[in-house]
């Protein structure tokens, strides 16, 4: 196993009660702090410790796999039980994705405590986790990329590490992670563009101002055609009544460039056409909208109860629960739109209008909070909507073929050949 210098100087010298790693994606920095937790769990003084993450889900997705790879059978990881035991210490795993988890640590006392992703922790839930590490020797372990540079963390800890004695902060970049290839690193770099490639790559807390997508160039984005044929297509709906409905289709082909790409459009704006439709209304447009394309996903903006009712009964269409993941689904279109994969067809005007004008809300800003204005956002959500939700995967934050196609294999029961085209269910005309 090989370590840089900056990985072991981090190691040693995070001996105070908040160290923080902090920097670039896949730089190393978790890495490290998940085996300077384990050093606590086997030396610090007798007392329990608490593992935190965004959700239960998220912990045993990123931390649960590696521990267990490093401990083997030092650690026993209880099924159905929200805790696990090393070396014969108890850690508990919480899932903090907002201010009512501050209930599941009020009381305890921790001995230590790893966190994951500690900007996406409320303010508040870590305050009070901060209040239970108040015996002798407890200390706390933190991993995160930058965000706003008002978040919390920022103002109250890391501008002020020279002054709290109590805080320890590690910077680290890309080249501080010694198991990256080159190539690899230079791949990860043009996958981020504006803003998310100053946090997420030189390491910067920059704030999220101006335009959502500030690289976005007709010249380069908006294409006149496909040179290939889709071997499935996916839809995107952002329902409304008083405010416009959007449906996107999307084709969908690894085999050749684009992968992704936005082939046609339905918008309805009911203030313009001045006449709301109904349920039953969309639900016909949008069976015309998908005629005669090989649609195998329709994912629907999840607020919109009685409209997915409506498409299960009186559709064959296969209709999912968007995931509606505000500033991943953001971040992760504008890593499709960066390197390539994505491309939207010049007919599309309304789709590409809302891109060109999709922007950060002021207001918000000043909180610390990374929010999009919402308005005209109609054509933007329903392109998020079905790329996050067909597309991403959790464990890598991004676009991956191979869980893609385990993705179809889970959906539709078909065999482990790599042929793509095995995993598409037959359209309907």
């Amino acid at each position: 196993m090989k370590y840089s210098d900056k990985q072991l100087l981090s190691f040693v010298n995070s001996d105070k009660l908040l160290n923080f790693w902090v920097g670039a994606v896949r730089s190393g920095k978790s890495f490290i702090a998940l085996y300077r937790f384990i050093d606590h769990v086997k030396t610090a003084p007798p007392g329990d410790m608490v593992i935190i993450g965004t959700s239960l889900g998220a912990i045993k997705r990123n931390i649960l796999p590696e521990l267990s790879k490093i401990l083997q059978t030092d650690m026993k990881h209880f099924i159905g039980h929200k805790e696990v035991h090393i070396w014969g210490r108890r850690i508990y795993l919480i899932g903090a994705a907002d201010e009512s988890a501050v209930k599941t640590i009020t009381g305890p006392t921790f001995i230590g405590a790893l966190v994951d992703e500690i900007t996406l922790i409320p303010h508040n839930f870590f305050l009070m986790l901060r209040s239970r590490l108040s015996a002798s020797g407890a200390k706390l372990f933190a991993t995160c990329n930058p965000e706003s540079p008002y978040h919390w963390l920022k103002t109250d800890y890391i501008d002020k590490v020279d002054e709290l004695k109590n805080v320890n902060v590690f910077q680290f970049y890309l080249d501080d992670n010694p198991s990256l290839e080159e190539e690899y690193k230079e791949a990860l770099r043009r996958e981020y563009k504006g803003m998310w490639y100053k946090r997420y790559i030189d390491g910067q807390w920059c704030l999220a101002e101006g335009l959502v997508y500030d690289f976005f160039d007709e010249d380069t984005h908006v294409i006149d055609f496909v040179n290939g044929m889709a071997n499935q297509y996916i839809v995107g709906i952002d329902y409304g009544t008083t405010n416009a409905c959007s449906f996107l289709l999307a084709g969908l082909n690894f085999d050749i460039y684009p992968n992704i790409w936005i082939e046609k459009e339905y918008y309805w704006d009911s203030k313009e056409q001045q006449r709301q439709k109904t349920d039953s209304e969309y639900a016909e447009d949008l069976l015309s909208f998908c005629n005669g394309h090989n649609v195998t996903h329709v994912y629907v903006d999840p607020s919109a109860a009685s409209f997915i009712t409506e498409l299960k009964r009186t559709t064959p269409l296969p209709i999912y629960e968007a995931k509606n993941d505000v500033l991943d689904g953001i971040r992760f279109v504008a890593k499709l739109l960066g390197n390539g994969q994505l491309r939207i067809l010049k007919r599309c005007s309304n789709l590409i209008h809302e891109i060109e004008g999709y922007r950060w809300d002021s207001k918000s800003i000043k909180l610390g909070i990374d929010k999009p204005v919402k308005e005209k956002d109609h054509a933007v959500d329903a392109l998020k909507y079905l790329c996050f939700s067909h597309l991403y995967n959790k464990d890598t934050k991004g676009l991956d073929l191979n869980h893609y196609r385990e993705l179809k294999r889970s959906h539709f029961g078909y065999g482990k050949s790599n042929d793509i085209n095995q995993f598409l269910r037959p359209g309907f005309n």
